[in-house]
């Protein structure tokens, strides 16, 4: 039997959405152009709403959001031109770092951008690749078995639940 834990509800991730908007826009030079990648549907989800927040901040001519599918790759548009561009990957949950790290490599061979930053809503730990999240909306290791999903709504990010097996 599954238990569910809800490690976020979605008013921690407004929260947490519009600090992390904050803390990108405190890393980003006027000058910068920024390109917010955003991995899967749950990746773009989240990208969207952390738009909202990112917005009132810089002007939205110096932003570019693209959807990019690791895990279905003939569908995907291809990527823009990101040489000396500020690029912010964003995913829902990170776990192995394979998601990022084929996303990372698909993106340098794109260009050469300025600087690359990881931002995802919930940190799972337990690495296989040496891939960090720079910007986390929470951080919850977690044990081998357990399943961690961001729950949508209406193509929004509604909550964050653990699965844990009981």
């Amino acid at each position: 039997m599954k238990r569910q834990i809800v490690l976020m509800d979605n008013a921690r991730i407004q929260r947490s959405l519009k600090r992390m908007a904050i803390e990108v826009w405190e890393k980003l030079e006027p000058e910068h152009e920024l390109v917010i990648v955003g991995l899967n549907e749950r990746g773009l989800a989240t990208a969207r709403v952390f738009l909202e927040y990112l917005k009132p901040l810089i002007s939205e001519s110096k932003i570019e959001l693209v959807e990019y599918n690791v895990k279905n790759l003939t569908h995907n548009k291809p990527l823009p031109e990101c040489s000396e561009k500020f690029v912010l990957i964003i995913d829902d949950v990170i776990f192995s770092g394979k998601t990022m790290f084929d996303a990372v490599s698909a993106i340098i061979s794109a260009g050469e951008p300025e600087r690359i930053e990881v931002l995802t809503l919930l940190d799972r730990g337990h690495r296989k690749y040496p891939i960090k999240s720079n910007i986390t909306g929470m951080t919850i290791p977690t044990k081998v078995g357990e399943h961690v999903e961001v729950m949508l709504s209406k193509e929004k990010p509604e909550q964050v639940v653990l699965f844990k097996n009981t």
